[in-house]
């Protein structure tokens, strides 16, 4: 290869950045972009992550808004019973839970909510 053709590079599918070929998650997103980090063990956390912050971010649907609320209204009922426990460990485990649970319903819920009034907005 010459020094003026321009190194291949990978687009991420999410945001279209350009990444390195052996990029196994997106430089400006963090989107995963090869098999391997959706199976390696701490690359499927960061995978995982990504999936929850485009869930809570930019919700696409109800049904999405709903799974959130599922996951996390789950979560926010098991910190409410972990703080009323007694036990440090478990006290300290819901004062943890409940207020992450309580941001993430809120944030979804709240960028649904104004994805829905922008649409209507600009139907009109």
């Amino acid at each position: 290869m010459s020094d003026t053709e321009p190194e291949e590079k990978q687009l991420c599918t999410s945001c279209g950045a350009p990444n390195s070929p052996s990029a196994h998650f997106c430089i400006r997103c963090g989107a995963p972009l090869s098999s391997y980090a959706g199976i390696g063990p701490y690359e499927r956390i960061f995978a995982e992550g990504f999936i929850y912050r485009q869930a809570s971010e930019r919700p696409r649907s109800l049904i999405v808004v709903l799974g959130i609320w599922i996951i996390f209204g789950l979560m926010a009922t098991v910190g409410v019973i972990f703080l009323f426990t007694g036990d440090v460990v478990m006290i300290a485990m819901g004062a943890f839970a409940l207020p992450v649970s309580l941001i993430m319903l809120w944030k979804t819920t709240k960028n649904y909510l104004m994805r829905k009034k922008i649409d209507q907005k600009s139907d009109v």
